[in-house]
């Protein structure tokens, strides 16, 4: 994959500046200015559509897979065997635990005075409560990754970097009464929305760009824009090179911000993909910091 980036950034760079070259640069400027409308125009239309597009198409369908995967997901035994292989048995019956997993406060403190209650003494009490702290701070996301289906759990629940009210309100959705339906919906709608989001924004930025640059050509062609423009020296040409150069480097930096930003916003892509690049690792690395 690597490699195929490097070769992208070549390929680009080298089918622009030629056709720089050909056209010369008084035609390839006035033509870049129309790619550099169809970029405005792009970004502005999927910027106003990514939200729509998800809550109306996108999250409903995965709203819909996501139950048939959370169908067996028992939030009271994941949190159960997570703090039983952390060395903490929970001597707490399940409608217990579920209570206490619904506290609208924070639930380790929530679980610290169940504990208590039940007549568990001081030191079960807090270390229950610290080992669920740890629980929700670092293994939930991955808890989550799994009951959903994705192989590469550990990875994505590490990738996720949840806060910690959003881990409580997942976890109080998954305990309410509405149980498994609940604890989707707020998956969806309050967690994988910035993700999904990002990523259908720029699928909608790279589609658009590509149609309105198609229209612009032949707009131009039709109207015979270019036709009457000398080309009337070598100088323009290969100053048209030098344009067209340019004009592939901003395809590849533009390129880079997308994945940069994809990357970014927590996604199971993993960014060595294009840190281990040789070239396009310069362009992604100028915007993922």
């Amino acid at each position: 994959m690597s490699v195929l980036l490097d070769v992208l950034v070549f390929a680009v760079i080298a089918v622009t500046s030629f056709i720089g070259y050909k056209r010369g640069f008084v035609r390839y400027v006035i033509r870049m200015l129309g790619t550099v409308a169809c970029v405005v125009v792009a970004l502005i239309v999927s910027d106003m559509a990514a939200g729509p597009a998800y809550n109306n198409i996108v999250a409903p369908r995965l709203e819909s897979s996501l139950l048939g995967r959370f169908e067996n997901f028992s939030i009271t035994d994941s949190v159960r065997g997570a703090l039983k292989d952390m060395g903490v048995d929970v001597k707490l019956d399940d409608k217990q635990l579920k209570k206490a997993l619904s506290d609208p406060g924070s639930i380790p403190s929530a679980l610290e005075r169940t504990v208590k209650s039940s007549g568990g003494s001081d030191k079960q009490a807090a270390e229950l409560k610290e080992k669920t702290e740890s629980f929700f701070d670092e293994g939930f996301g991955s808890t989550v990754a799994k009951a959903a289906g994705v192989e590469d759990h550990e990875s994505l629940g590490k990738r996720l970097e949840l806060s910690t009210g959003k881990v409580y309100d997942l976890v109080r959705a998954f305990a309410s009464g509405d149980g498994n339906k609940a604890g989707v919906h707020y998956l969806v709608y309050n967690i994988l929305d910035t993700v999904m989001t990002t990523v259908i924004r720029y699928v909608i930025f790279i589609l658009l760009f590509i149609i309105l640059e198609i229209i612009v050509s032949i707009v131009f062609r039709v109207a015979g824009v270019l036709d009457h423009l000398p080309m009337i020296s070598g100088a323009n040409k290969w100053l048209g090179l030098a344009a067209g150069f340019l004009k592939g480097v901003l395809y590849i930096v533009l390129l880079a911000a997308i994945f940069s930003a994809i990357v970014k916003s927590d996604t199971i892509i993993d960014p060595a993909v294009f840190e281990d690049s040789k070239v396009f690792s310069i362009f992604f690395g100028f915007f993922y910091k």
